[in-house]
Order: C-alpha cells, then sequence, then structure tokens
C-alpha cells in the first residue's frame, strides 16, 4: 500500500489529471479549511493501511472537519479516479486503478527494475535469509523489493519477517533505515534531529546531538549498519547504502538472518557492497 501512496506522491500529476477530468476544482471553502481539495485527496488515500483497510464517509469527516456532503464528494471523486472503491454504506476500499498504478510501478521505477536485476545474484544464498532492497519515503523507509525466505528459523522457532515489500518502517529503526540516514546531506539529518531527538534516542543513535552525529559518521566510516533484534527479534539485520554517481543515497540493500549466524551473514557483506555498486551502476545508465 505505501508503496503505491509513494507513487501517487511523487507522481501527483497522475492523479491530478485522472481528477480533473471528472470533478470540478476545490472551492474557496477547501482552500480555506486547511489545503487544496487535491491535498485532501490525497491524505484520504494515506488513511488506509493494513489495519484500517476501509474508510468511511464519517472517517473523512472526523478527520478533515467538514460536512458530510463534502466528505461524500471527495470519496466520490476518487471513486470516479478508480482510486477507490465503494463497499456500500459509505465505507471505501482501495479500488483497481491502485493495481495498475502498481504494476505500472514496477515496470518503470528504476531503482526497483536495478535491483530486481542484479538481486538475482543472492538467490543461492538465500538458506535461512533474506535480501530487501529499501528507499526512502518522506521521513520513513520503504521495502520494494524481496528475494530469499519469508520466514527465519530462530532458535528451533519459524519467525514471520516484519519487512517484506510493500512494508513501511521508522528512519531509525534498523540497519536499513540507519544507513540511509548516514548518508543523507547534512541539513536533512539536522532537521529529522530537530523534530525526532526522542525516536532517536529510543532507536540508540544518540541521547544528544553530538552522540547522533558521530554515531552515523561511524556509520558513513565503516560503509555499512549493523543492529541485533531492533524490529525482527532472534534476527539481525545488516545493510549497505547504494549510493548514486551523483553522491545521493538511492537506496539501501538489506540482509536479514537468525542472531546465531551473524558470523555467516558478515562473510556476506563484501558481495553486498559489490551489488549495491552494481545497482547505482544501473542507475547511472
Amino acid at each position: 500500500m505505501w508503496e503505491i501512496l509513494f507513487f501517487l506522491h511523487s507522481k501527483g500529476h497522475i492523479v491530478m489529471n485522472a481528477l480533473e477530468s471528472k470533478a470540478p476544482g476545490p472551492s474557496d471553502a477547501d482552500s480555506s479549511a486547511g489545503g487544496s481539495a487535491l491535498t485532501r485527496l490525497l491524505q484520504i488515500l494515506s488513511m488506509f493501511s493494513l489495519d484500517r483497510p476501509t474508510v468511511t464517509v464519517e472517517d473523512v469527516v472526523e478527520a478533515f472537519g467538514v460536512g458530510q456532503s463534502t466528505s461524500y464528494r471527495y470519496l466520490r471523486e476518487l471513486s470516479d479516479a478508480g482510486l477507490i472503491a465503494s463497499h456500500g454504506k459509505g465505507v471505501y476500499g482501495l479500488g483497481r486503478r491502485i493495481v495498475e498504478l502498481d504494476r505500472l510501478l514496477q515496470q518503470s521505477d528504476p531503482l526497483l527494475l536495478a535491483g530486481k536485476k542484479v538481486m538475482q545474484g543472492f538467490e543461492g544464498f538465500c538458506d535461512n535469509r533474506a535480501f530487501l532492497l529499501c528507499a526512502p519515503y518522506n521521513d520513513r523507509v520503504l521495502c520494494v523489493h524481496n528475494v530469499g525466505m519469508d520466514k527465519i528459523s530462530v532458535e528451533g522457532r519459524s519467525k514471520e519477517i516484519e519487512r517484506g515489500r510493500g512494508t513501511s518502517f521508522s528512519l531509525f529503526r534498523g540497519a536499513g533505515s540507519q544507513v540511509l540516514l548516514a548518508y543523507m546531506p547534512p541539513h536533512q539529518i539536522k532537521s529529522l534531529y530537530l523534530t525526532s531527538a526522542a525516536d532517536i534516542a529510543a532507536a540508540g543513535l544518540g541521547a544528544t546531538w553530538k552522540e547522533f552525529r558521530i554515531c552515523l559518521s561511524q556509520i558513513r566510516k565503516q560503509g555499512y549498519g549493523r543492529t541485533l533484534g531492533r524490529t525482527n527479534p532472534g534476527m539481525y539485520s545488516l545493510a549497505v547504502p547504494i549510493v548514486k554517481v551523483d553522491g545521493k543515497v538511492a537506496g539501501s540493500l538489506l540482509l536479514l538472518g537468525a542472531t546465531a549466524a551473524l558470523e555467516e551473514g558478515m562473510s556476506l557483506l563484501p558481495a553486498m557492497l559489490t551489488q549495491a555498486a552494481a545497482i547505482a551502476a544501473e542507475l547511472a545508465d
């Protein structure tokens, strides 16, 4: 779901064109009440999640402080564009257009295409391991592709990985996130600290700005990130950045495995660095 919302956000003109062809422009009341109608429509899409697969007219009324007629109009416009579908009695779920956009995303996203091509080389190293391709998504991180196991055996028990494709997670939790964070521009890192100092401290990245900078500097110096059990109990996460030729970080390559097999996972680090560089080279073509 988050993969689609990222596509809608980054390709907003597609949504705008679909809506403008089916609905009138935003009224003065829309603008004065906190943002344009288009902004509200995108925010309604962001309300959907695994825990909340449907949205009601009343949900929109409560979320935006608008009347029922306005709420119905927003939902009707999204429905006419195929982005949501009515389930009856004022209840809406995601629409068929989402499926179409997902296919388009998988066939056109440069990072995803490069990652799929390069990560085929890991298919022989997936015994009780999983390799994930992660991408920055606003102030979060999104898994866009994975190869290997969906479940990892930890001390004789099978545990499902919590970071499958389409899963978004905190920018501060886990190696796949932290290595992305470490390679972000300094001004962006500073801005994140000013707004998220408590979350950063809770993630073990430093209780002060100085400690935070030192922690990220260490990750950059060693060229990879590593955490134990931060997101998946009993598992390690090992990640390397995908840095483009212009120096900007495009994503991260993440390895998950049982903590007991951490040494074996570390032995794959050189291959991961090579594959991350290969993905970056594909992006440059």
